[in-house]
């Protein structure tokens, strides 16, 4: 048995690497198609989720949240001790920003003061993954996505939840089918 070598096994990891990135499944640089303020999904990029609004360009980025003012084009501190961010959206008014981890939970963010007022767990037994929460045209709902696994009839069932923006409770859960899923 012949050992490559330490250079011939990190381009072939390289190539590796660079054929993954090209691959038909592999997530690529896009808007997401819904919500007031432009979202850019970025897997390659500073944060995997970028949301620009009048005054400010947010980064998600796992386990921060980082944010620029878009005037003064300083870099404001970041967020930090998220567990799996992956999305968010901002209020039309640009009071708040929910953003999403990919589990349990979504935070809600004052862009007062910046920080975290509020953690809100998604239904018993259900989580979000792959998905995008987007505020209303008013921001007085935001939808979350979420998904779970019907052992019993052995599918996903996939769902839309309504939070009103006042105190983020739980107005409404609607099935969908994954074609209607907001997802990255």
């Amino acid at each position: 048995m012949e050992f490559m070598s330490g250079e011939d096994f990190l381009l072939g990891l390289m190539q590796l690497h660079k054929e993954a990135e090209n691959a038909p499944w592999a997530i690529k640089e896009h808007d997401l198609p819904k919500g007031h303020w432009r979202r850019v999904i970025d897997p390659n990029g500073e944060a995997f989720c970028v949301i620009i609004t009048d005054n400010f360009v947010i980064g998600v980025k796992t386990g921060r949240v980082i944010f620029l003012d878009k005037k003064t084009k300083k870099r404001l501190d970041p967020i930090m001790g998220f567990h799996h961010l992956v999305t968010g959206d901002v209020k039309p008014d640009e009071s708040e920003l929910a953003v999403l981890e990919n589990g349990k939970c979504f935070h809600i963010i004052s862009l007062k003061t910046f920080e975290v007022v509020k953690k809100v767990s998604v239904p018993r037994n259900f989580y979000s993954s792959d998905s995008y929460c987007t505020y209303s045209e008013d921001g007085k709902t935001l939808t979350v996505p979420i998904t779970k696994y019907d052992y019993d009839k052995r599918e996903y069932v996939h769902m839309h939840c309504e939070y009103e923006t006042e105190n983020y409770t739980l107005i409404s859960k609607k099935e969908v089918s994954l074609k209607e899923m907001d997802r990255w």
